[in-house]
């Protein structure tokens, strides 16, 4: 069980770039891991600590108690830092000072803060002068989705390292997963999980219920969808089906559709302008979901502009 890169799937061009930089003695004592949700940056961050702390001379080793010790979590060495009810607060960047203040015992010492946008402006701040010059041996690695999300103060002090979304491939693996499923994870496991999910199946055909009645002037698929969707990720995962039925009835022509199993030819004859303006209104509906407009307002407002001719 011992080197944690060995149960990683993907991203062997960042791994390998990330011992490049340490055996050449370049490696940035801040780095920020940028990419999607659930595609696997976290278990790359956890094991390039392995290979840190590793004392052994062709890291990591997975033998070694450091590289044990790590594996298990107990590693005195690493230090691990999440969101408590969606913020990071100061309480959290004390721990890592008082950390620091500690004696190194290993190789090197290295904190990981995951989802690190939700960092509060005084946790972040208070962090900033030990980023620009921490102890020896000292690493930190940040972890979040879109690197605009971070304080500039923070993007400022890292240096990114971006990982890309998984392949089809990659996150298929060997367990039989229908074709949407896999297409619509956008190369993320998490994603993936979440679509087995029975909720999620019976979400994705309420939306294309949605779209259908909206089109043709109809009201029982936008209440049945109020009804299933009534909280903000719920709203959020119908307008991601939305987004990708729209982008299939845009593309279908070409035959490279995601919900291929789904009857999007009984859709109405609509002008391709029409679908365009609706693809890109779907974009809209998730900003504003995610700027705190009412989700039962955003949806009325697509349904009006579906049916309007």
């Amino acid at each position: 069980m011992a080197r944690l890169i060995d149960s990683v799937i993907g991203h062997r061009e960042v791994w390998n770039s990330l011992l490049h930089l340490l055996e050449n003695g370049h490696l940035p004592h801040a780095m920020a891991f940028v990419g999607s949700a659930g595609i696997g940056k976290k278990k790359i961050a956890w094991a390039f600590a392995q290979a840190l702390v590793c004392e052994s001379e062709t890291r990591p080793c997975g033998e070694c108690p450091s590289c044990k010790r790590v594996v298990a979590q107990q590693s005195e060495s690493v230090l691990f830092i999440e969101p408590t009810n969606g913020v990071i607060k100061l309480e959290s960047a004390r721990q890592v000072l008082q950390f620091l203040n500690l004696r190194r015992i290993s190789r090197a010492r290295v904190i990981l803060i995951d989802e690190a946008q939700m960092l509060n402006p005084q946790a972040a701040n208070s962090l900033l002068k030990i980023l620009e010059e921490p102890p020896e041996q000292t690493y930190f690695i940040l972890i979040v989705s879109e690197l605009s999300q971070m304080i500039p103060t923070l993007r400022s002090r890292v240096q990114v390292q971006r990982f890309s979304p998984l392949t089809n491939d990659q996150i298929r693996g060997s367990e039989p997963t229908p074709e949407w499923m896999v297409n619509s994870a956008r190369g993320s496991f998490a994603q993936l999980e979440a679509f087995r999910d029975t909720a999620n199946e019976e979400l994705r055909g309420l939306t294309l219920d949605y779209l259908k009645g909206a089109l043709q002037g109809h009201r029982s698929g936008l209440d049945a969808l109020m009804d299933r969707a009534k909280d903000r990720d719920s709203a959020l995962g119908a307008i991601h089906f939305l987004q990708q039925l729209l982008r299939d009835w845009n593309v279908a022509e070409n035959g490279d559709v995601i919900h291929a199993d789904l009857p999007l030819q009984e859709l109405p004859e609509t002008a391709s302008s029409k679908k365009l303006g609706l693809w890109q209104e779907a974009f809209k509906l998730e900003q504003d979901l995610n700027s705190h407009v009412d989700r039962s307002l955003l949806f009325e407002t697509f349904f009006y502009r579906a049916k309007t001719p």
